[in-house]
């Protein structure tokens, strides 16, 4: 088993390109990436951040390509 690599809020919302305020938020209703509380600290562990945006990967729909090609349907 890898060793765990963690981070701090901080890096992981650098890493989202969101704000910590929105992990905050995601952390208060269930969302986002699994996060660890250790001795009073929230830290996330990279693979768990990469789990998390794996995840959410989407597969582009005709109609976004379209409108993007042609500016509009």
């Amino acid at each position: 088993m890898k060793t765990p690599q963690f981070f701090k809020s901080k890096s992981v919302a650098e890493m989202l390109q969101v704000p910590e305020g929105t992990l905050r938020y995601w952390r208060n209703v269930g969302l986002g990436p699994v996060w660890h509380k250790l001795e009073g600290s929230i830290r996330y562990d990279v693979r768990d951040v990469e789990a998390y945006v794996e995840s959410n990967r989407r597969i582009p729909s005709v109609r976004a390509y379209m409108e993007e090609r042609d500016g509009s349907l």
